[in-house]
């Protein structure tokens, strides 16, 4: 695959499972569209080893072929058994993305530890620890190194993360896994901590915002200016975190499409 191919099924996998970073990738440059897929496609495999697996046991060790996979650079093994590999190891960027990836291998250990959340400082943390990579690795698929560890980028990251873990909550609860330690049955509990979290998020996204990306560099930020309309839907139900409407699909609203055009937060 050339960095200017998207193949079908990778565009599929990233828009079904992870939509608000698709729309990102949209915004980023065909050319290197591809390649920013890929890592997110990436970023979806990872993250969704928890939810597949019956035991943390065999959650790490299916982190770990990753880890070895990456380490070997895809030997032909490895891509018969995981396509996306392939992709990645064809990649131009691939020796700047590999060591990001594996930092990302590294961060998602803690999903299958399963501790909640003491609260939104301890779920914040998460989020960066998640997202810091992550971001870093679009930004080198982007063809942006050199904003890979850039404060703007991961404090955008950073906010969408937590927001993303306030609108899993629901979903997470419904499979028997309440991320928090807060008894969520109890109103005031959970409007007091969605309160702390979406104070977080909104200056994670402030700060973004304050540290004026480049306009080229919009589709890092973008995911952010999405989890900024939950925010609003979230101040407006009283923080209830259980509310539908808030664990809904982003939508591509003209506010965003208005953010989109400036290039802006």
């Amino acid at each position: 695959m050339t960095e200017a191919t998207v193949e079908p099924w990778l565009a599929d996998s990233v828009r079904r499972q992870d939509r608000d970073r698709f729309i990102a990738a949209m915004l980023c440059p065909p050319p290197r569209r591809a390649a920013v897929l890929a890592v997110l496609a990436f970023n979806g495999e990872i993250a969704r080893i928890r939810e597949r697996v019956a035991e943390p046991m065999m959650g790490h060790i299916r982190l770990q072929w990753w880890r070895d996979a990456l380490a070997r650079a895809a030997v032909d093994e490895d891509a018969e058994a995981a396509p996306l590999l392939r992709v990645l190891a064809g990649l131009r960027l691939w020796p700047q993305l590999r060591p990001l990836l594996a930092q990302l291998i590294d961060a998602r250990q803690k999903d299958l530890d399963d501790p909640p959340f003491s609260g939104a400082a301890a779920a914040e943390a998460y989020a960066a620890a998640t997202t810091a990579p992550l971001a870093g690795a679009m930004a080198v698929a982007g063809g942006l190194p050199d904003l890979a560890e850039a404060p703007g980028v991961r404090a955008a990251a950073r906010g969408h993360g937590l927001v993303g873990i306030l609108r899993a909550t629901p979903g997470l609860i419904a499979a028997r896994r309440n991320p928090w330690e807060a008894d969520l049955s109890d109103t005031a509990a959970r409007a007091a901590l969605a309160r702390d979290a979406a104070d977080r998020a909104e200056a994670a996204i402030a700060a973004a915002a304050a540290a004026r990306l480049p306009r080229e560099a919009f589709f890092l930020a973008a995911p952010a200016a999405l989890a900024h309309r939950h925010l609003r839907l979230l101040r407006r139900n009283g923080y209830d975190i259980l509310d539908a409407r808030f664990s809904a699909p982003s939508r591509v609203s003209l506010g965003f499409l208005w953010l989109c055009a400036r290039k802006r937060l």
